[in-house]
């Protein structure tokens, strides 16, 4: 059998915890190439004095989508599937749950919006998403999203889907 060094088992740990701390900023760039997980960006930057222009035209359709993680246990759906959205003005609309279940569920809301590198510009100000959600057994309920377009957005951008996948964080009555 083959003697392992000293050197060698202290260098292993070593370059796991380098691993570990060069995931975080290889995350970050995934998330900002895909789109995924719907980063958010500063709503100073949307409101900048100098970008938002009182006059600006520049409208976008946002589609809104949503994927229960089991159609089976709760139903989930957006309040609307399409929303144009003007260049610095917030929208507020909803999404709605039901849970059919005779005991609470506590979900979490994970976005993604496309195409990813129009994602920066879509700036959640208030979303469910932010905040696990608890909804009583056989209860429907609305979840709000506020939303807007940043005024820095080029011209180009002039559609976007924001989608919402759910997923059960905690079941307090039961389990799956």
């Amino acid at each position: 059998m083959k003697k392992i060094s000293p050197w060698k088992i202290t260098i292993i740990p070593i370059l796991m915890f380098g691993f570990g701390f060069a995931l975080v900023p290889l995350y970050d760039i995934f998330c900002d190439v895909t789109g995924i997980n719907g980063k958010n960006y500063s709503v100073m930057s949307v409101f900048d004095a100098n970008a938002v222009n009182e006059n600006s035209q520049k409208i976008v359709t946002l589609q809104l989508l949503a994927d229960a993680d089991s159609r089976d246990v709760w139903q989930f759906t957006p309040e609307k599937k399409r929303i144009d959205i003007q260049a610095g003005k917030m929208i507020t609309t909803y999404y709605e749950i039901t849970n059919k279940n005779d005991f609470p569920v506590t979900i979490q809301a994970v976005p993604s919006v496309a195409p990813g590198e129009w994602a920066e510009y879509l700036v959640k100000i208030e979303c469910f998403c932010f905040n696990q959600q608890t909804i009583p057994p056989y209860e429907k309920i609305k979840l709000p999203l506020q939303v807007t377009l940043s005024a820095k957005a080029p011209e180009e951008v002039n559609h976007l889907s924001l989608s919402y996948r759910i997923y059960q964080s905690e079941s307090l009555g039961g389990t799956f």
